[in-house]
């Protein structure tokens, strides 16, 4: 049966793409390195990189809220290893046959196994969420709402709170949001406001809410860099505040995740009734998976941005318009290149003898899961 997507959560994922988008124009494209600290292009480029930072965990959110009810299934994963292998190491051969780029032969080795290899951080973290979801699923259907409810405030505690509060210790070594723990936490979060939160269609007002936890993060920085001109700056523990980009500019921060949370709730109080729009909607955001994989390549990041000179634009009028259109172009570009590999690749997405062979698979797990 073919999986019906939820328009307002497939806005939220191209929202949330065009914001990761947004984050490595500002970062690869050396815009927060260049930008000069008290003039307005240094506000406008931290504010764009910081409102991002919810990104990562809203685009967990939605998958967590979907696969609490989902039917583990090795077809899925296969068939995003197809996908990811495509432009891993497609791309890569592309690079070494036609650019004079250096054939290092562990850039290779890593495009041929992308996902055990760590080439795509985010999608190795996820296949192994993915393949704990079984577990996870059985523990929190086995919870009371009170139970699940001080699991996810335990969690948010070790792994987004300590490091925050505590922010000169290592604490649990979350990596700032890029860790499995850190997916795991999120996950009980998702399968939380599926389990029980109710929409009451108040959208407008819960999407300011989101809009401006968002602004919090970029102001947290502003905060810590005025701070630290103060008296207060003398005291060595303070400058830890700036490690990174600042305690608060990281995947997991308390901030990032209240960001995240509140842009989830609002989207799961937009009514999107079903039609074109909708229709339409669901067939960009199928493609935004493909998106972070092409634009984020190893080789295409290294070339876009060098291309692009963002940082060009700095101190120009025209900043902002510059970025915004920038970001949508390459968002443009990316989707329909995605959506031409989908179309390629439907005779093998629809064999039927392919999908029996993982599903076969499925069972004998399953058999061996019940014991």
């Amino acid at each position: 049966m073919k999986k019906v997507r939820q328009a307002n959560l497939e806005l939220l994922r191209i929202i949330t793409m065009l914001m990761i988008v947004t984050i490595h124009m500002a970062n690869h494209g050396d815009l927060i390195t260049f930008a000069k600290q008290g003039t307005v292009s240094y506000y406008i480029v931290w504010i764009l990189f910081g409102m991002g930072f919810g990104s990562i965990t809203i685009y967990l959110l939605i998958s967590s809220y979907f696969l609490i009810d989902a039917k583990f299934s090795l077809w899925k994963i296969a068939k995003m290893g197809g996908q990811v292998f495509f432009y891993a190491f497609g791309i890569t051969a592309l690079f070494w046959t036609f650019t004079d780029v250096e054939h290092e032969l562990k850039t290779m080795v890593f495009s041929v196994l992308p996902i055990a290899s760590d080439f795509y951080w985010f999608v190795s973290m996820y296949v192994g969420m993915y393949l704990l979801s079984p577990i996870l699923n059985k523990l929190i259907r086995a919870m009371t709402k009170r139970q699940l409810e001080c699991a996810m405030a335990l969690s948010f505690l070790l792994v987004s709170v300590w490091p925050n509060i505590i922010y000169y210790s290592s604490a649990l070594n979350t990596a700032g949001g890029v860790s499995i723990s850190w997916f795991l936490t999120v996950y009980l979060f998702g399968a939380y406001m599926k389990l029980y939160y109710k929409p009451d269609g108040h959208f407008g007002k819960k999407l300011l809410w989101a809009i401006g936890a968002s602004l919090l993060i970029p102001l947290s920085r502003f905060v810590i860099e005025a701070l630290l001109q103060t008296p207060l700056g003398k005291i060595s523990i303070l400058d830890d505040l700036m490690w990174g980009y600042s305690v608060f500019f990281s995947y997991s921060s308390i901030l990032s995740s209240l960001s995240a949370i509140l842009w989830f709730i609002a989207f799961l109080n937009l009514e999107i009734k079903p039609g074109k729009a909708a229709n339409m909607i669901n067939k960009v955001a199928g493609a935004a998976f493909g998106v972070y994989l092409i634009h984020d390549h190893l080789y295409i990041r290294e070339t876009l941005w060098d291309k692009v000179c963002a940082y060009n634009w700095l101190d120009k009028w025209y900043l902002l318009p510059a970025c915004i259109g920038t970001v949508i172009v390459i968002y443009t570009v990316c989707t329909l290149m995605e959506l031409l590999r989908q179309k390629l690749f439907t005779p093998i997405d629809n064999n039927e003898k392919l999908r029996g062979f993982f599903l076969k698979i499925d069972d004998k797990l399953r058999k061996m899961w019940r014991g």
